[in-house]
């Protein structure tokens, strides 16, 4: 099998397991109404389509902050390869779910996405909102 058929297959198997739906917007410059002084913001959306929400890491970070302790997990919004032209303040919103209903209306900011060449699937890594 050569490499090319091999990512295509990959993609195949990757599409398989987006049981997710998702808009990902950019948004844009804030627009301010001067008659009602009403601020609107002009979001692009870049992607509308299935995907996956995943841990990227099986383990969590437990940093301390001053006297405070947190928990820290590693997020990934999976979507198609070669789908959208995600950039890193792009936002992703969970709009539906087959299999879990909890991940409805969750929002994440993408940071630190690059593609690369064998890509089976975009993983967007993510910060939560």
């Amino acid at each position: 099998m050569s490499a090319e058929a091999a990512v295509l297959a990959g993609r195949r198997e990757a599409e398989s397991l987006m049981v997710e739906a998702c808009t990902i917007t950019r948004p844009g410059t804030p627009v301010t109404d001067p008659d009602t002084g009403e601020v609107t913001n002009t979001a692009t959306t870049v992607y509308e389509g299935k995907c996956k929400v995943q841990s990227k890491d099986s383990a969590t970070a437990n940093p301390e902050a001053g006297e405070a302790t947190f928990t820290v997990v590693s997020r990934q919004v999976h979507i198609p390869a070669n789908s959208a032209d995600v950039q890193d303040g792009d936002v992703v919103t969970i709009t539906a779910s087959r299999l879990n209903a909890f991940t409805v209306g969750k929002q994440y900011r993408v940071s630190g996405f690059e593609p690369d060449s064998f890509d089976t699937a975009f993983r967007l890594p993510v910060k939560i909102l």
